[in-house]
């Protein structure tokens, strides 16, 4: 319970959450900001709306972002999936959602959902499935991670470029990837980077807002996860569907508002012994149970799966109320 409230407690968290809330109310986020006028021509980050006869559109965490006469005045870097390093890319086929080139044929195209950053001084556009920074680990000190930006392979370009140094909140979570395996929930930043090695490959992302890093990664895991566009890579929620052989399943969607492109489905997860559960009876606060206490739970009930990518954190049962 100490990592969920820690992780509750970050603003851009708690934002989603608060929109979430009025999502269950019938009040599209949408409408939340339609009377603020949108903001015009000015740099910013947010998911792709449109693009129209120039005019580029972005659902940014404060309301609409609009760029007129956007063209090949602009330079657009499309990011590496892969690893470090952006790809110079045309700006119109890109923002007009030509497939380019690239391995994962679902981040290649610029589609509702796909986060996008627009720097007007520079005249430059950097998109990807989010934002990422990829370096070498220098230290970690008063909330800070310093990093050395990792050179790009061939092909790409470097950016960002030399020594960085990041805001990391002391709980943002860590996951790290052991000799190539797969990424495991290690702990929160604060005590994790008291060991980690100089030198070490991070990767430090953010969904939707540059300005916050949600989730660090330490490693690299030969396995990859392919990502679509609009899928949720944080915590989930939805209505209880089964639980049988270790897989539950829910029918829901992420709890990110800035998730444009997310829609409801059928979410599963394989959920083991070790995986924390609580559950919140009539209101009430979260208690821990069992693993048994799915095997009871009645179709329809609401669940949520506390997530990072594909490393699950804890079940919840139930909503508390706010108090």
């Amino acid at each position: 319970m100490q990592f969920a409230m820690l992780i509750f407690r970050r603003p851009a968290v708690a934002f989603a959450i608060l929109l979430g809330v009025f999502g269950t109310l019938g009040v599209a986020p949408s409408r939340l900001a339609a009377a603020d006028k949108p903001g015009m021509n000015q740099s910013g980050s947010g998911t792709f709306v449109s693009y129209l006869d120039g005019t580029l559109t972005l659902n940014g965490k404060s309301g609409r972002l609009v760029y007129e006469r956007v063209g090949e005045n602009y330079k657009t870097y499309q990011n590496n999936e892969d690893g470090p390093g952006s790809k110079l890319v045309p700006t119109v086929r890109a923002l007009s959602g030509e497939q380019l080139e690239g391995k994962l044929p679902s981040l290649t195209r610029v589609l509702p959902g796909t986060v996008v950053r627009v720097d007007v001084e520079a005249r430059e556009i950097h998109f990807g499935s989010d934002h990422r920074v990829i370096g070498a680990f220098m230290s970690y000190q008063d909330g800070k991670l310093n990093l050395r930006a990792a050179e790009a392979p061939k092909g790409f370009v470097t950016k960002p470029v030399g020594d960085l140094s990041l805001r990391i909140d002391p709980a943002t979570p860590v996951l790290e990837s052991v000799a190539g395996g797969d990424y495991k929930f290690v702990g929160l930043a604060e005590k994790v980077f008291q060991t980690t090695k100089p030198g070490a490959t991070i990767t430090a992302r953010s969904e939707y807002d540059p300005d916050i890093i949600e989730v660090v990664q330490i490693g690299v895991p030969k396995r990859q996860f392919e990502r679509y566009i609009g899928e949720s890579r944080g915590p989930v929620r939805g209505t209880f569907v089964s639980f049988k052989d270790g897989i539950l399943r829910i029918r829901g969607k992420g709890l990110n508002a800035y998730a444009v492109g997310d829609y409801e489905r059928v979410i599963a997860r394989r959920i083991g012994d070790d995986i924390p559960i609580v559950e919140s009876i009539d209101g009430g606060e979260y208690r821990p149970v069992s693993l048994d206490t799915l095997g009871t739970l009645k179709e329809g009930e609401i669940v949520t799966i506390r997530k990072v990518e594909n490393v699950v954190l804890e079940i919840q049962i139930g909503v508390p109320k706010q108090k």
